[in-house]
């Protein structure tokens, strides 16, 4: 059985053929573009030194070594990237031996003479949720065998079985696992060669930047090399889109041939479960991470933050009403696409993976019986496992600059304030998550709540359940799809052909396919805001009946005027934002001059908004240090730039002052939302019961 499944696919066979084919065109034009460039060094380098020969003064001097320094530059361009190393960072890893963990080691031992490949170089452990094989490689690396390292993160080591775990690495070790695969490696190191020739120019630049400034002579030869080298590197983009989208396809069979050996070694069931767990756990590592984040000015930190992993990992899964197995929630199909309500597709052109959906169905079909099972928790196969989670921990803070020395919190504290932090920046859980994405109805006026009550069938199921909460998905994916196939219109995405609900369409149809969504989203628009409307007349009703009419009636007036501010604000910070967003990258000094302009223009509506809060009731609840900091931005008319300098300690205010705005005005929308909602939650509770 696992002969066939080493046996590459017809697919895989075709994808390999392909990318052959394109390392080939890439080879044939590269060695073209050496063959001019070097003929075209030998030319300079003669007339340089003709030149020189011919009469002998400074002017002939240093236009004689300009050219023949041209030909050279261009050749460098070309031959560059032989001589770099592409050398994984190890700085967030940390190394084990076999003697440190012979556990984990025999496993691995088990699965390598399983699958019949070698055993890594090194192994390493990190604090993510994945698990990869890497090594460092550079040009003379495709001529030479190399060993791989294997890298496991612990986030991932921590919400898996032993069994779960022997399949994830069965599917590593599958990708070198036979020599035919070997084109897939191969493939992968022309690809990163290519994008370094192409992308990676900063020796050149560097270079380029000191000869020209070396003297006048210079700078017009540097100047012809840039438009030389420019128009190779266009060559080369064409070369490369062809080899990347034919790699893109062969990295999908390599994923999909990967799974096959794990499920062939170890099982299909493993594989599938940890798969579909794998976002759940990578959201609770996240989650605990920004709590941590929100901690810094407490000057609170954790030693050993995997534990708050499984116990975020649990909560989700709790909130989410997902069954518990093996002692970690069963995530299934449905609930892993709950978001993706996409139809576009792109036949692979945009990712190194397949969709997990595709693999599980994939690795469905196969069924490959579970074989050799080993129960219990992975994580449990670490003999030192609180020491390096706590190794993996301090290398996650190192970067964090507390303003004391931070204390650590206890996992009873973290679950204690994580709840309870939770469960305030949440809304009640009978709206079933639709107020996590939607905001309540506004469009009401006071006279609104003195109408006849009229009798009503609708229920809380209805408003709340899952088809409510669908239609927001889709809208979600309907604007998705619409600005991905704007962008291909527009030229910005470069493709020939899409699928969209299973139907093929070429680029002359973006159009029609605009207007069609264009029609979709806004009758999904229209959907959506007739389910507020009854949403609001349903706690209009039960407001009624239970006599709390005027109470709803205030709360929701409230509300509404507090909403309307915030979509005005929004405009002011997020025009502000794009106004500003060049200041966080190189920009040319009379680019930086315009741009200030259309700053100021922003800025003084910026200004208004915050003198228009701190005379607004509503915002009264603000902290006195924010308070301090908009008085003593508003102070000042800065100029943040000037004599060809930012001026850092005027952009520092300016800064804060956006973060503070867009903290303020978000707290008291949320809020006012979460009162609302808290409300309407009580006057439910009683038609739930």
């Amino acid at each position: 059985m696992l002969e066939y499944a080493l046996k590459p696919s017809e697919n895989f066979r075709k994808s390999a053929v392909r990318s052959v084919w394109a390392i080939a065109l890439f080879v044939f034009t590269y060695a073209f573009l050496i063959f001019i460039s070097i003929a075209l060094t030998i030319v300079c380098g003669y007339l340089g030194v003709k030149l020189i020969e011919f009469y002998v003064n400074i002017f002939t001097l240093m236009l004689g070594l300009g050219m023949i320094g041209f030909g050279f530059l261009i050749l460098f361009f070309l031959i560059k990237f032989m001589f770099k190393s592409n050398k994984m960072d190890r700085s967030h890893l940390v190394e084990i031996t076999r003697d440190e963990e012979p556990q984990l080691f025999k496993m691995i031992d088990e699965i390598v003479e399983d699958v019949h490949t070698d055993f890594p170089k090194k192994v390493y452990l990190s604090s993510e949720v994945n698990a990869a094989v890497f090594y460092d490689s550079n040009f003379w690396s495709m001529f030479f065998p190399i060993r791989k390292n294997l890298q496991i993160g612990v986030g991932l080591i921590n919400t898996t079985t032993v069994d779960e775990l022997r399949a994830i690495l069965a599917h590593e070790f599958g990708h070198f696992s036979q020599k035919s695969l070997k084109i897939g490696s191969y493939v992968y190191n022309v690809n990163r060669i290519i994008h370094d020739i192409l992308y990676d120019n900063e020796s050149y630049n560097q270079v380029a930047r000191k000869i020209a400034d070396s003297t006048s002579y210079f700078g017009i030869f540097v100047l012809l090399s840039d438009k030389i080298v420019g128009l190779m590197q266009q060559i080369l983009v064409w070369v490369y889109g062809v080899l990347n989208a034919n790699y893109s396809k062969l990295s999908h069979e390599m994923e999909y041939h990967a799974d096959a050996i794990a499920a062939h070694v170890v099982g299909s069931k493993p594989l599938i479960d940890s798969l579909l767990r794998m976002q759940l756990a990578n959201q609770a590592l996240d989650m605990v991470l920004s709590y941590y984040d929100r901690k810094i000015e407490a000057n609170i930190k954790t030693t050993n933050v995997f534990p708050q992993q499984i116990l975020a990992m649990n909560f989700l899964a709790k909130v989410n009403k997902l069954p518990v197995k093996n002692e970690f929630p069963e995530v299934n199909l449905r609930y892993y696409n709950r978001f993706n309500k996409s139809k576009l597709s792109f036949s692979h052109l945009y990712s190194s993976h397949p969709e997990t959906e595709d693999r599980v169905v994939k690795l469905a079909q196969i069924n490959g019986q579970l074989k050799n099972s080993q129960t219990g928790l992975a994580i449990n196969l670490l003999v030192n496992k609180d020491q390096i989670s706590a190794q993996l921990t301090d290398k996650m803070f190192v970067n964090v600059n507390y303003l004391e020395e931070p204390i650590d919190q206890e996992k009873e504290d973290f679950e204690q304030d994580f709840i309870s932090q939770t469960k305030q920046n949440s809304f009640p859980d009978l709206f079933n998550e639709y107020f996590d994405y939607r905001n309540p109805y506004i469009k009401y006026t006071e006279s609104d709540f003195e109408k006849s009550i009229p009798d009503t069938d609708l229920g809380f199921d209805l408003l709340f359940g899952d088809k409510s909460l669908t239609l927001i998905y889709e809208l979600n994916a309907l604007e998705a799809d619409w600005n991905t196939i704007d962008r291909i219109d527009s030229g910005l995405i470069d493709i020939k052909t899409f699928n969209y609900n299973g139907q093929k369409y070429s680029k002359a149809d973006c159009r029609a396919m605009i207007d069609y969504l264009n029609s979709e989203i806004e009758n999904k628009k229209i959907e959506l805001e007739n389910l507020d409307m009854k949403i609001f007349e349903f706690f209009r009703h039960a407001s009624f009946r239970q006599k709390l009419a005027p109470e709803f009636q205030v709360l929701a007036m409230c509300y509404q005027r507090i909403a309307e501010k915030f979509k005005l604000q929004q405009v002011v910070y997020a025009d502000l934002v794009n106004a500003t967003s060049f200041m966080h990258s190189t920009t040319p000094f009379n680019v930086i001059k315009k741009n200030m302009v259309v700053v100021k223009k922003e800025e003084k509506k910026f200004k208004e908004s915050i003198l228009s809060i701190l005379a607004d009731e509503d915002y009264e609840g603000l902290s006195e240090e924010v308070k301090l900091r908009f008085e003593e931005y508003l102070k000042y008319d800065y100029k943040y730039f000037g004599a060809d300098l930012y001026f850092d300690e005027e952009l520092k205010v300016l800064f804060q002052a956006m973060a503070d705005y867009a903290d303020v005005i978000t707290d008291i929308h949320f809020k006012a939302k979460k009162k609302l909602l808290e409300f309407e939650g009580q006057l439910g509770a009683p038609v739930l019961t």
